[in-house]
């Protein structure tokens, strides 16, 4: 048991941070709440929560049919329920994609300084690539953006290495590869722009040997402030690979870029960047991200 730091936001965007066990009877119902949300014909009366507040001096009430979000640090990992037949009191949060996601991953200088960095080095960026049959080519129908492959010789190659591997006693647990030990990483910097997007893939392939290795797939998102673009979420699949996310009957859990906000996932997981909406065009206003991956190598 360990204690977790739980964050709770609720509909009109209030939020509330207390810490939880991790056996918390409290934590699990949050979940729930979450969960049957989502639930078709759920019902919309919902039931009384209390979270303590200042170390059980005070406490906030609410709804659970008011529940927006819940973040916990460090991550705790939604197990899927035993295949059963679910009933309404009791809603499966199965297919739920394992996703590790920190906030304020570089200090406020250090994001500043890589906005700097990305903006000063536009003319190197060059259009995306895709591996198909172990060649890289370009495919504007699966992937458009440009990448700045030159910041894995750049002091920000290590910076982002040497930080997530601080993170990793909590990550791969998450992501379910507890024993796993990085041998090689490998690095980007990613400008998105509008209509730019990434359709439904996954970073590993166990038959292509240019990524067999990769076990970790970690994204950080910096932009201007106020953002000045909307989409670009990150659409990670649950159990209905076959489908985009815009398809009917697909499951996908988004997570739309929040800047200076790091998310890990398994490199096997299929996963999908959606359209990003830039009105200007300007390439200072893009999304931007680094992208990475940490490997074993491969046989």
């Amino acid at each position: 048991m360990r204690n977790i730091e739980v964050e709770v936001t609720l509909k009109g965007g209030q939020s509330h941070s207390c810490v939880l066990p991790s056996n918390s009877e409290l934590l699990h119902d949050l979940y729930v709440s979450l969960a049957a949300a989502q639930q078709t014909g759920a019902q919309q009366t919902g039931s009384i929560m209390q979270l303590p507040l200042d170390d059980g001096k005070a406490a906030c009430t609410f709804m659970s049919n008011t529940l927006v979000s819940v973040i916990t640090r460090p991550a705790v990992l939604i197990q899927p329920a035993d295949q059963g037949h679910p009933t309404a009191s009791s809603p499966q949060l199965s297919g739920v994609p394992a996703h590790v996601q920190i906030d304020d991953f570089l200090t406020p200088g250090e994001n500043a300084e890589l906005l700097k960095y990305a903006l000063e080095n536009e003319d190197d960026f060059e259009g995306s690539t895709v591996l198909t049959d172990s060649k890289k080519h370009a495919d504007d129908t699966t992937r458009k953006s440009r990448v700045l492959f030159a910041v894995k010789d750049s002091k920000w190659s290590s910076v982002f290495i040497n930080r997530i591997k601080l993170h990793m006693a909590h990550i791969a647990p998450a992501l379910g590869v507890a024993d796993f030990k990085s041998d090689e990483e490998e690095i980007q910097l990613t400008a998105s722009n509008d209509g730019d997007f990434f359709k439904r893939h996954a970073d590993s392939d166990r038959n292509e040997a240019a990524v067999a290795g990769r076990t970790v797939t970690f994204v950080y998102y910096f932009h201007k402030l106020p953002k000045p673009y909307s989409g670009g979420d990150l659409l990670l699949y649950g159990s209905d690979v076959g489908q985009s996310a815009h398809d009917r009957g697909s499951f996908a859990t988004a997570l739309p870029p929040k800047n200076n906000c790091l998310v890990a996932f398994a490199s096997h997981q299929w996963h999908e960047v959606d359209i990003v909406h830039c009105p200007s065009g300007e390439f200072a206003d893009s999304r931007f991200t680094i992208n990475g991956w940490l490997r074993r190598k491969s046989a």
